[in-house]
């Protein structure tokens, strides 16, 4: 084994994890967007049956509602004596009806006789006899809505009829209806459609298309339509059956690669029927912009966790790199000296027994924390200070409640400094049986510093159970102010003159040196 072959096996130690960790957040990132995707697909198919749901019984609600309050309205005309009393000239009736007319805004509000005859203002009586839809009226003596139909003198206006009976007694002697122009029921339907992301069809009593918001002709069998594209679980034939029988129900359907649901059902007060349609790709887009937000703050989290992985990995490779370089020695010195006189096995024994931490605290070894905290003396724009920690009265304790308690007292404060050494980015190690040494960095000025140093002096102070007691346990903290100019040795030593001026005034609290004159102290 040569210094070469130890080298590249270093750095082949780093390159290999952090390139495994980097193949791990890309495969996981994948795994997360398809999740993210999968879940996606999940809403949207959840969303259709809702969708076509809510806008078909919110399109059906408003169109019922609007034809029963033109039935209520007429029926309550119907049942006053001036309109079904064939003594009333029919002038009267119809000015009236005009009148009541102007506020509700139909087309208009007729009048018709036991004859089928309707009269109308200023023009002669017209006969509705031949019209189907007066025909079943007078013969149900029921009250009736017909499908749309053009009406008016442009030939193009679509209206539809509400039709109601005049009775006197068990006779019909006449009828009231109301023309109502269909743009009402045509926007109806679409505002429902559209706050929903769906299409409609409104369907007339014989399966005819009187209002679409997809474009299908207006006035074609709606039936004719089903065979141009493809069911799942249902036949077009079957479909029909099912349309024809006025029930409600919903058919899953295709369009190229595109899944439809559609779901349909009657019109309450009508002989009409509504179908409600809604596209996988039209919602599925609808909630693309959550899922890409989704996607970015897992990529966002996944980067900021890789740069925080690669970072702990790089502040362990100086430790590692001490130990390299230790064992590089150790190989030289056995393996390289033509004729070694003798072996230092004991410090063999030492250097492989040397762990990364202390056993006991959790925190770094000496030589460890020596090596890490030379790395850590950068050109730091804020402040960074050395601090020693000395466990008040350790040997009192021992000798007191036994060297367990001592250990407990040990483990506590290990916990303690680890965090601050997160918290702030430095380092922690044991330098002595009772004595640990904290590096802590990226401090604002020496106010924020005494502040940190006055809670962890606090935070050292604590009790500990051992042995049915609650002991008291405390700690002492010196601490020196880096400058660039000083050297690690001299940090050490000006940390140490601190611990050594509180130790002499009071244990408990800490003291600071800054450029190695000036003392704070705290009580």
């Amino acid at each position: 084994m040569n210094k070469k072959s130890t080298t590249k096996n270093n750095q082949d130690f780093y390159i290999l994890p952090l390139a495994s960790i980097r193949r791990v957040f890309i495969v996981f990132g994948i795994v997360s967007f398809l999740i993210v995707l999968l879940g996606g697909v999940f809403v949207t198919v959840s969303r259709m049956r809702q969708v076509t749901l809510s806008a078909y019984q919110n399109a059906s609600a408003q169109i019922s509602q609007r034809v029963d309050e033109t039935i209520k309205l007429l029926t309550s005309l119907a049942a006053l004596p001036e309109f079904y009393e064939p003594e009333v000239p029919w002038e009267e009736k119809v000015a009236k009806l005009d009148k009541i007319n102007e506020y509700y805004g139909y087309m208009f509000i007729c009048y018709v006789d036991q004859d089928i005859q309707v009269y109308t203002l200023g023009e002669e009586p017209a006969s509705l006899a031949s019209r189907e839809h007066m025909q079943r009226l007078y013969t149900t003596k029921t009250n009736l809505v017909t499908d749309s139909f053009v009406a008016g003198a442009d030939g193009v206006t679509l209206n539809y009829t509400i039709a109601v009976p005049l009775m006197k007694a068990d006779e019909m002697v006449g009828s009231l209806f109301a023309s109502i122009y269909f743009d009402e029921t045509v926007s109806l339907l679409t505002d429902a459609a559209s706050v929903n992301d769906a299409q409609a069809v409104l369907i007339g009593s014989k399966g005819q298309i009187m209002s679409s918001t997809n474009g299908l002709t207006y006035g074609s069998i709606y039936t004719d339509h089903l065979r141009e594209a493809s069911y799942v679980e249902i036949s077009p034939d079957s479909l029909e059956t099912m349309l024809l029988s006025r029930e409600t129900g919903s058919f899953k359907s295709a369009e190229g690669l595109n899944p439809k649901l559609t779901y349909y059902g009657p019109v309450e007060n009508t002989n009409w029927d509504i179908l409600v349609s809604v596209d996988f790709l039209a919602l599925f887009m609808s909630v693309l912009p959550i899922l890409l937000l989704v996607t970015v703050l897992i990529v966002l989290a996944e980067i900021m966790l890789f740069i925080f992985v690669r970072k702990h990995i790089y502040n362990q490779k100086t430790i590692v790199e001490h130990l390299v370089t230790s064992i590089q020695k150790l190989e030289k010195k056995l393996y390289h000296d033509d004729v070694p006189e003798s072996v230092d096995f004991e410090a063999l024994l030492n250097m492989s027994s040397k762990g990364l931490h202390d056993g006991l605290t959790g925190v770094m070894t000496r030589s460890i924390f020596l090596a890490h905290a030379e790395k850590l003396l950068g050109n730091e724009q804020k402040l960074l200070v050395l601090c020693f920690v000395d466990l008040d009265n350790l040997k009192i304790l021992n000798d007191t409640h036994g060297h367990q308690a001592g250990d407990i007292a040990l483990r506590q404060i290990g916990s303690i400094l680890r965090a601050y050494e997160t918290k702030y980015e430095g380092a922690v190690g044991r330098y002595g049986g009772d004595e640990f040494i904290l590096i802590l960095r990226d401090i604002e000025d020496i106010e924020e510093l005494k502040s940190i140093l006055a809670e962890l002096v606090k935070k050292l102070n604590f009790n500990i159970s051992y042995s049915d007691q609650e002991i008291k346990i405390s700690c002492s903290i010196g601490a020196d102010i880096w400058n660039q100019r000083d050297s690690l040795e001299t940090l050490i030593a000006n940390a140490d003159k601190a611990l050594y001026e509180i130790k002499r005034h009071g244990k408990g609290t800490y003291s600071l040196f800054n450029n190695g004159e000036e003392v704070y102290e705290e009580s």
